[in-house]
C-alpha cells in the first residue's frame, strides 16, 4: 500500500511539473477560464442527462401513416340519427349523422372492440381515438381510422352515405362490414322525421389540445352528454412533453393516459353524463368526482381538481345559451 501511494505521488508530481513548464504569467489565468467553461459544459451535460433520464419512459410512437383525429371546430347542430350493431365476432359499430336544413353536416363512425378480443389490452376499447390505430398501423400497414375519416369526408363532400367510396388498402374490413351497412340503416331512418337533436361544439384550447362537447336531445329532453379532450395530430404541437405520446388520441379513449386528478378521465365524464341526464342541468357539477382539491378517500380516493371541468363549463355555457335560443329550455 505504501509503495502504491509513493508511486501515485511521483506520477502526480511529474504531471504537475510537465504542465507548468514553459508557462508564462499571462497564461497562468487561462486554465481557470477553461475550467469554468468545462464546468458550465458539464452542468449543461448533467441537465441534458437528467432530462433524458426523467423522460426516458415516454414512448412517442412514430408512424408514417397520416390521419387527423380532430373534430370540426365551432358549433354544429341539427336533426340527429344514430344506430349501432355488433358485427364480425362481436365488435360494436356506431354510426351517427346530423342533418341541418336538408344538408348532411356531420357524420361519425366509431367501433368498440369485442369483449373477448384476443389481446386483453384492447378488450372493449374504442378504436377511433385510442392507441389501437398505432398498433394496427404497425402490424397491418394501415390504421383503422384512415379509411374511416376518408369515407366520412367523402360522405360530407358528396352529400350521400350509401354507395361506393374510396378506402385505404388494409383498413377496409370495418368499412365494408360495419360502417356502410349501418349507413344504409341511417339512410332509411332519414325517410321519417327524427325526435332527436344534436349540438356539438369543439374549441382549440391551445398547447395541442382540443375540447369537444356533444349534447343529444330527444323531444326536448337531454338524453346524452359526451365531453372529451383530444390531443393534436402532431406531437410537436403538444407543449407538455409527457403528453406528446398521446398525439391523435383523446383523454377519454386512450387506455394509457394517466389523469392527474387521480380519478380516470372516462370515469369523471361518465359521471357527468349520468348527472346531466338526471338533472337536465348542464352546468351543475356538484358531487361529481375531482371538482375539489381533495375528495372523499373512502369512496373515491384523494383527488385534485380536474382543470378540464373549467373547459367543459365554458363549452356547456355556449350550448346552454343555444338551447335556450332554440326554445328547448
Amino acid at each position: 500500500m505504501r509503495l502504491f501511494i509513493k508511486r501515485a505521488l511521483t506520477v502526480s508530481s511529474i504531471c504537475l511539473l510537465a504542465a507548468c513548464q514553459g508557462v508564462d504569467d499571462n497564461e497562468v489565468e487561462q486554465p481557470e477560464e477553461n475550467t469554468a467553461a468545462a464546468s458550465e459544459s458539464d452542468t449543461e451535460k448533467d441537465t441534458v442527462d437528467a432530462t433524458t433520464e426523467a423522460t426516458a419512459d415516454i414512448n412517442i410512437r412514430e408512424t408514417e401513416r397520416e390521419w387527423s383525429a380532430q373534430p370540426e371546430l365551432d358549433l354544429v347542430k341539427g336533426d340527429y340519427y344514430k344506430t349501432e350493431e355488433r358485427f364480425r365476432q362481436g365488435h360494436m359499430g356506431t354510426f351517427e349523422l346530423v342533418e341541418h336544413n336538408g344538408d348532411i353536416v356531420h357524420v361519425q363512425f366509431d367501433e368498440m372492440t369485442r369483449p373477448n378480443y384476443y389481446n386483453r389490452f384492447y378488450q372493449d376499447v374504442p378504436k377511433r381515438l385510442s392507441e389501437y390505430n398505432f398498433d394496427m398501423g404497425e402490424k397491418k400497414g394501415a390504421a383503422w381510422i384512415e379509411s374511416v375519416v376518408l369515407v366520412e369526408s367523402q360522405m360530407l363532400n358528396e352529400q350521400r352515405i350509401t354507395g361506393d367510396f374510396d378506402v385505404v388498402s388494409g383498413a377496409s374490413n370495418s368499412i365494408e362490414q360495419s360502417m356502410l351497412p349501418l349507413a344504409e340503416v341511417i339512410d332509411d331512418m332519414r325517410n321519417e322525421p327524427t325526435s332527436q337533436y344534436y349540438y356539438g361544439l369543439a374549441e382549440d384550447l391551445g398547447d395541442g389540445l382540443t375540447a369537444y362537447l356533444k349534447v343529444i336531445l330527444d323531444e326536448g329532453k337531454i338524453t346524452d352528454v359526451r365531453y372529451d379532450e383530444i390531443f393534436a395530430d402532431d406531437p410537436e404541437q403538444i407543449e407538455d412533453y409527457e403528453l406528446k405520446q398521446f398525439y391523435r388520441q383523446s383523454k377519454y379513449q386512450s387506455v394509457l393516459y394517466d389523469e392527474p386528478s387521480r380519478i380516470g378521465f372516462n370515469v369523471q365524464m361518465d359521471a357527468l353524463r349520468d348527472k346531466v341526464i338526471e338533472t337536465q342541468d348542464l352546468l351543475d357539477l356538484t358531487e361529481l368526482p375531482a371538482i375539489d382539491e381533495s375528495g372523499d378517500y373512502q369512496s373515491a380516493g384523494f383527488t385534485i381538481r380536474n382543470e378540464s371541468w373549467d373547459n367543459y363549463l365554458r363549452l356547456a355555457e355556449t350550448i346552454q345559451n343555444e338551447l335556450e335560443a332554440d326554445g328547448h329550455f
